[in-house]
């Protein structure tokens, strides 16, 4: 039952007197001492409002117990009250013990106890966090406590416990067979738990945690303040920042957080959070045709779960999440160059945020009307080229099951190409190893690119790029497309420096033939042919020389003899 129902069927059965003992079960953290301490402060019943409390945690023994209690009982017990009096009388001839007992009650001794009988006749008292009592002291005393003080003096219980941290499921039991009248569960929200929370914790990013948490489905009210500290702590008063930031940043803190402090039951580790997106991830996808075995299946229940946060890939804005959970420490710094470059890249991630809205719509809405979604759309074709091709691909796939759709996508892949503007063609790279779909107009322009960019890239720049360990698939087809002539231009044209480069490199790729040639194809042979026609050119006589001395080094000069000469 959620905290209003909880609160009312507690209040009913609060008013049965035949109910002397009542337990008030949960998970820990999900606000039922908060319960009860609003339900005491709104009660007119004078026996609620007055009602003693008292927790067991570590307590090892009864006296401690009886103890706590009078404790309790002194704020009301005034010097002229009835009750107090009795108690005086009853220890007549100990003012001075009396004394301290009422200044701060500091003598622990037996006359405190002789005082609980009458403090705690017809009175209700409340025995919290009964699951972390000491091990010492005995679920039997307990009982025995409970049974004579509602048998002989009138009084009534409320337990409070968490059901969730009973390592003592016997104990229970016999609690509940033996001495309680009625027991009610409360089943808090997410929501109701972050209203509480959020009165604690108050927060400028309030709304945002609030979406997040309820995704969780997280009702540990401490872990909901712990996780609006650290949003508070990272992100400091930044009211400024849009909701694509925010929605940007708010869920990674929020599960990594709530995973930190164990908030989610089956839940997800740090490391997979953080490995979302990487190469690493792909890795572990299972086949295609492989039985899904419990950890495939709660993998992809995770992936569900971050898919639902908005949540795709992580940078190191999470990595800076995770040093603060795991250290304390952080530089604050840090925080505002990522945050000032995710400003810097708002209207990306505005338009971002703006299409999965579209598409989560598109798929998940059957009530919303067409002609909305189509107008909405179309709003949206200015903003097209602000995602990756990748992403408007799939949109416009998306949007392609609307009537007149496939226009209106047509018109953000026209936006998207030509606003499309990378100057740096010689080190744009559109190879993409998962080989996710790509609009065919997309396409066409990455080829006219990859064209563009193999007649200005040089087998002397792909050298380089090799020596430099950062060769891509362009280099690839350059080194695949090039030919004997190509090579020979190259070797003469060169300056002394660069040729000394590009020699070393392309003996030792010829020295490795074997292991590059899946690389780049022919290239080896094309540059031996290059080579050896140098060394035969009567009006390249010394560069030939040169060519054959650093074959010879490179133990290959039997690469330089003609074919027809191998043969005899």
């Amino acid at each position: 039952m959620s905290i209003k129902e909880t609160t009312e069927q507690l209040i009913y059965v609060l008013e049965d007197d035949d109910n002397k003992v009542i337990a008030l079960t949960g998970k820990w953290g999900t606000g039922k001492s908060h319960l009860w301490n609003n339900l005491q402060q709104a009660s007119e019943d004078d026996s609620i409002n007055k009602a003693l409390y008292v927790s067991l945690f570590g307590l090892s023994e009864m006296n401690q117990i009886k103890l706590k209690i009078v404790q309790s009982a002194l704020p009301e017990v005034g010097e002229r009250s009835v009750t107090w009096e009795k108690v005086r009388i009853a220890c007549e001839g100990a003012k001075k013990v009396l004394n301290s007992l009422h200044n701060g009650f500091s003598a622990l001794d037996e006359l405190a106890l002789l005082a609980v009988p009458t403090i705690l006749k017809d009175k209700m008292i409340v025995l919290d966090d009964i699951e972390r009592m000491h091990e010492k002291l005995s679920i039997d005393e307990v009982l025995g406590f409970i049974d004579e003080y509602t048998q002989q003096f009138g009084a009534r219980f409320v337990l409070i416990l968490n059901s969730d941290q009973l390592a003592n499921l016997e104990m229970w039991s016999t609690l509940s067979e033996k001495v309680i009248d009625e027991e009610i569960r409360l089943d808090t929200t997410s929501m109701e738990s972050f209203d509480i929370a959020i009165v604690a914790k108050p927060s400028v990013y309030a709304e945002h945690i609030r979406k997040a948490v309820g995704t969780l489905g997280i009702t540990n009210i401490r872990i909901i303040c712990k996780v609006i500290k650290v949003v508070n702590r990272l992100l400091g008063n930044r009211e400024s920042l849009s909701n694509a930031i925010l929605s940007r940043v708010i869920p990674s803190t929020v599960l990594l957080t709530a995973i930190n402090y164990k908030g989610i039951d089956d839940g997800p580790d740090i490391n997979f959070v953080l490995s979302l997106g990487t190469l690493g991830e792909w890795d572990k996808l299972p086949e295609e045709d492989a039985v899904p075995g419990e950890e495939s299946k709660r993998e992809g229940r995770w992936r569900l779960m971050l898919n639902d946060l908005g949540i795709s890939s992580c940078d190191e804005y999470e990595l800076l999440v995770v040093e603060f959970l795991q250290s304390g420490l952080f530089d604050i710094g840090d925080v505002s160059t990522i945050i000032d470059r995710y400003v810097a890249e708002t209207n990306k991630m505005e338009a971002g945020h703006q299409f999965n809205e579209l598409s989560n719509r598109l798929i998940w809405d059957h009530r919303e009307d067409e002609a909305n979604l189509l107008k909405d759309a179309k709003a949206m074709v200015s903003n097209s080229h602000q995602i990756d091709a990748f992403s408007i691909t799939a949109h416009v796939e998306t949007l392609a099951s609307l009537s007149n759709g496939e226009a209106v996508g047509e018109e953000m892949i026209s936006n998207w190409i030509n606003n499309f503007n990378n100057k740096d063609y010689e080190s744009f790279d559109f190879d993409d190893p998962f080989n996710r779909p790509i609009h065919s107009r997309i396409q066409n322009l990455f080829s006219t690119i990859q064209v563009n960019a193999q007649t200005k890239t040089t087998v002397f720049d792909v050298c380089n790029r090799i020596k430099g360990g950062s060769w891509g698939k362009k280099e690839e087809l350059v080194m695949q497309s090039a030919t004997a002539k190509d090579f020979e231009q190259t070797i003469k044209a060169l300056d002394i420096p660069d040729l000394k480069i590009f020699m070393r490199q392309m003996l030792n790729l010829c020295s490795k033939e074997q292991h590059y040639k899946s690389y780049f194809g022919s290239a080896m042979d094309q540059f031996t042919e290059a080579c050896r026609n140098i060394a035969h050119d009567a009006n390249s006589v010394r560069l030939g020389e040169l060519v054959q001395k650093l074959f010879s080094h490179a133990k290959l000069h039997n690469k330089l003899t003609p074919d027809q000469d191998k043969e005899h």
